[in-house]
């Protein structure tokens, strides 16, 4: 268990340290996400805040979607899911963000690595 419930309010996130290594925890609307707070390509701290990203649009039209479902590392912009940590660009890609298993027990929340 890595807490109570109710220190993880909707739309939130929570870094933990499970055995030294940094783990976000993300209450996005209700539905729980956790991904190493390390990006796969050079380390930086992936998981300082959910994002989301520009959709696919007209020509001078910026359309902005997925609000919380995606992270962006802060030093080479990559993307990842929140969902899977595939990248956002090449979901094909090896290049994954970490993540792990996030339930709720009763009133507590339940982290497995």
């Amino acid at each position: 268990m890595i807490g109570k419930l109710d220190e993880f309010p909707d739309d939130t996130r929570r870094v933990v340290d499970i055995d030294g290594v940094d783990i976000a925890v993300f209450n996005v609307g209700g539905t729980f996400h956790a991904m190493r707070n390390a990006c796969p390509h050079k380390s930086a701290p992936l998981c300082t805040n959910a994002t989301g990203m520009m959709l696919e649009s007209a020509p001078d039209v910026y359309d902005w979607g997925r609000e919380g479902e995606i992270v962006r590392c802060p030093w080479h912009g990559f993307e990842f899911n929140l969902s899977d940590g595939k990248s956002v660009v090449a979901p094909q890609l090896k290049l994954r963000a970490r993540v792990y298993k996030v339930d709720i027990e009763g009133e507590e929340v339940a982290l497995y690595v």
